[in-house]
């Protein structure tokens, strides 16, 4: 059979079928929006007049206003960040000398809400300023506290070489620059009391952090969560409310994070540290170091003593705490008569020389 391409007589074939829509369900119909409420609001009287709110208070510089964060986090990020740059610029095993320093920056005898803009005072110092005020820092409190920044020299010894290894410079100057830029000094100095710069124990953190695993095993050294410290001082203070002329003790304390707990909750109740006595003891010369530096930091006050021993070998090392108290202070007596005798036989002579 022969199929006529163009003859109007084939049958046509039937388009081809096409596929049925998707089925969509139909949405459910929304519910009507509620009625509305009305609420009535009793008319003011005139003797009750709107009170203005007042606007809030805003810090002069907002630039330099710090994360509202939990300052024990704060404190273990310092720390880290600590730790990574010292390790990362070949700063050795010497964990001390970070700590150290630290330790004098939070020492800086500057306090109040413009103290954080001393960081950028320290970074732009040349290495040389910056270890001259690094001693000096030292040595402004040597002479209020002779006994506890003897009992830290630990943290300061390194800095009595007068010229120390170009890498351990820059270890340094990275160790501060980590710290300072991680907001040290918002917990350190940026209260104008001791209260408020006391919210954290950086330096324990710090301790903590550099140390490794098991230096901390073969110490024992396991410092308690602070949150944890918290809990029991308020828990202790209550059950046996304090009264002025109390002494605690605390004979493994390292760096002191129960006693931070505890002068906190006593300033909470309206009372002075300084109206108390603090003895703190700890195997580490390190952690006993940071509990010195941090009596200064936290204002613990005049009655404070540190001692570096194991308690449970020597017993009762505050008979030894006590006696190196009264020599350290013997001795800065001594040394500062001396420098005032120096000073006016120098007066003295420049009086002469321009006598003459």
């Amino acid at each position: 059979m022969q199929l006529d391409l163009f003859s109007e007589d084939q049958p046509r074939k039937a388009p081809a079928s096409t596929a049925p829509a998707t089925f969509r369900p139909a949405l459910a119909d929304l519910p009507p929006p509620p009625a509305p409420v009305t609420i009535a609001i009793p008319a003011r009287g005139p003797h009750q007049a709107a009170k203005p709110i007042p606007p809030a208070s805003r810090p002069s510089n907002r630039r330099y206003v710090p994360l509202q964060r939990n300052p024990h986090h704060a404190a273990h990020d310092i720390a880290e960040a600590v730790e990574a740059a010292w390790y990362g610029a070949q700063g050795g095993n010497r964990i001390e000398i970070p700590v150290g320093v630290i330790a004098a920056l939070a020492l800086w005898p500057l306090r109040g809400p413009d103290a954080p803009l001393a960081a950028h005072w320290w970074l732009d110092l040349n290495d040389d300023d910056f270890l001259a005020a690094l001693r000096e820092c030292w040595t402004y409190w040597w002479i209020r506290r002779p006994d506890l920044i003897d009992r830290s020299v630990v943290l300061s010894g390194w800095l009595d070489d007068e010229r120390p290894e170009r890498n351990r410079i820059q270890a340094v100057r990275a160790a501060a620059r980590a710290a300072l830029t991680g907001g040290l000094l918002h917990l350190t100095s940026a209260a104008r009391d001791a209260g408020g710069n006391s919210d954290a124990d950086v330096l324990g953190a710090v301790i903590t952090v550099m140390r490794s695993h098991g230096a901390r095993d073969a110490l024992a050294e396991f410092h308690t969560p602070p949150e944890l410290s918290d809990l029991m001082a308020r828990m202790l203070l209550t059950d046996k409310p304090p009264t002025p002329g109390m002494k605690f003790n605390d004979p493994c304390s390292g760096t002191g994070g129960m006693y931070r707990a505890a002068a906190q909750c006593l300033r909470d109740r309206g009372m002075n540290p300084h109206d108390f006595g603090w003895a703190m003891t700890d195997v580490d010369p390190l952690a006993a170091a940071g509990a010195a530096v941090n009596a200064i930091l936290w204002d613990l006050g005049p009655h404070v003593l540190v001692a570096c021993a194991d308690t449970l070998a020597e017993g009762d090392p505050y008979v030894r705490a006590a006696t190196e108290y009264r020599k350290s202070h013997e001795r800065r007596d001594w040394m500062v008569k001396g420098a005032q005798f120096l000073a006016r036989i120098r007066r003295l002579e420049a009086g002469l020389t321009g006598a003459a």
